[in-house]
């Protein structure tokens, strides 16, 4: 696991239920303002919380073979008076044994949203030699299955395709994000205007 100690900037806030939310803008940057990595009833809670979430956080980014971001300090500008700033410590070892039956099952969903075509998913799932094989599974037109065959491989299921083997997480959204928009998405085009 390497580094297994990790301080990451926070702030903590009452919610509007009482309750108190542990938020990391620095560490998630798409969500991290809006949505607490952690809550408790009490302030001690909450922090406690948030180091074990924490931890199985980076644990996770780590399972997935992603970078772990460095810590970012908070821009004081874009807090809120009721936003109090706490930098929230936490060790691997503390919670080594729950981590590591969590990941035991780890997989992804990565999600494609198109206006005319709705939601498209894809599965990640690790394989033996520690990457990551994507999963692509459905009812798909002849054409479709003919697209998929040339880029993926079939399992033994009719309508699933593993499309690649990737090292980390970001490296499948990038290549799901990818074959979705010019792949899947102009065959299904095509298929529409015909």
């Amino acid at each position: 696991m390497g580094t297994t100690k990790w301080k990451y900037p926070a702030f903590i806030q009452r919610e509007n239920d009482g309750d108190f939310g542990v938020y990391f803008p620095t560490l998630f940057c798409d969500s991290g303002w809006d949505f607490p990595l952690s809550r408790g009833r009490t302030r001690d809670k909450a922090i406690k919380k948030a180091k074990e979430d924490l931890a199985y956080t980076i644990a996770g980014i780590i399972y997935d073979n992603d970078v772990v971001p460095e810590p970012v300090k908070i821009p004081d500008d874009q807090l809120g008076e009721d936003m109090e700033v706490i930098e929230i410590e936490t060790c691997y070892e503390d919670y080594k044994k729950e981590i590591e039956e969590h990941l035991r099952g780890r997989h992804w969903h990565i999600d494609y949203w198109d206006e005319e075509h709705g939601s498209i998913s894809t599965i990640g799932f690790r394989n033996e030699l520690g990457t990551w094989d994507i999963y692509f599974s459905g009812h798909m037109s002849d054409e479709e299955a003919r697209i998929l065959d040339q880029h993926g491989k079939r399992t033994d299921s009719p309508d699933e395709w593993i499309l690649f083997t990737v090292q980390s997480r970001s490296e499948g959204e990038e290549k799901v994000y990818y074959f979705i928009e010019n792949v899947l998405l102009s065959v299904r085009r095509r298929c529409n205007a015909k």
